[in-house]
């Protein structure tokens, strides 16, 4: 359960700058790399985005910056609204989002509406020996869920593990396999499948 129910109600306690901090890196790219739960809440988050996001995609961090209670700056992923991270995501057409889960084994939770995007990058990941899965309650469907806020309404969430996160070189190199489908993924393919989609 989450402390606060939205952004406004957080920022009416909380103090930017001492609890929290946002960081945003507009590039004009069409993809956005975000860390929604960065800094201290989930830790290495937002380390993965920026490395994910380069000197060309998107980027947005909102970081955790207390000595202790974190958990606290949570909120549920489809009721992130904070105000630039949504102008962010006006103008993006795909989002990616990162998170962090507790399993200790090296492993990427995949999801996000956007299933044609999460089947590359779980083949990605996988041939790499990086195991991935998929989980009813890390599913990242929800429409309002900050991933699928793009213009095309579809995007990937990926949950890293802390096995996975606790070994650098291993995240890094995860982070680079899902920078390289990110470079490489037609967006002719979503346009097609989007048309198809209305019929």
């Amino acid at each position: 359960m989450d402390d606060y129910p939205d952004f406004q109600a957080l920022a009416a306690v909380e103090t930017q700058g001492l609890d929290y901090r946002i960081r945003v890196l507009d590039r004009g790219a069409a993809i956005s790399i975000l860390a929604p739960h960065g800094g201290r809440i989930e830790p290495c988050t937002s380390s993965i985005a920026k490395a994910i996001a380069g000197d060309d995609f998107n980027l947005y961090c909102f970081e955790g910056l207390k000595e202790k209670n974190n958990r606290r700056l949570h909120i549920t992923s489809h009721r992130v609204d904070e105000p630039r991270a949504l102008r962010l995501l006006a103008a993006s057409d795909l989002v990616v989002t990162i998170h962090a889960c507790k399993d200790l084994e090296e492993r990427v939770y995949v999801g996000g509406r956007h299933l044609f995007l999460r089947l590359s990058v779980q083949d990605a990941l996988e041939s790499t020996g990086i195991k991935t899965f998929t989980k009813k309650h890390l599913a990242g469907m929800h429409p309002e869920n900050i991933c699928n806020l793009g213009r095309t309404g579809m995007g990937i969430q990926l949950e890293f593990s802390r096995g996975l996160r606790d070994n650098q070189e291993r995240w890094k190199m995860s982070s680079a396999v899902v920078r390289n489908t990110l470079q490489n993924w037609n967006f002719l393919t979503d346009q097609v499948e989007a048309s198809r989609s209305r019929f």
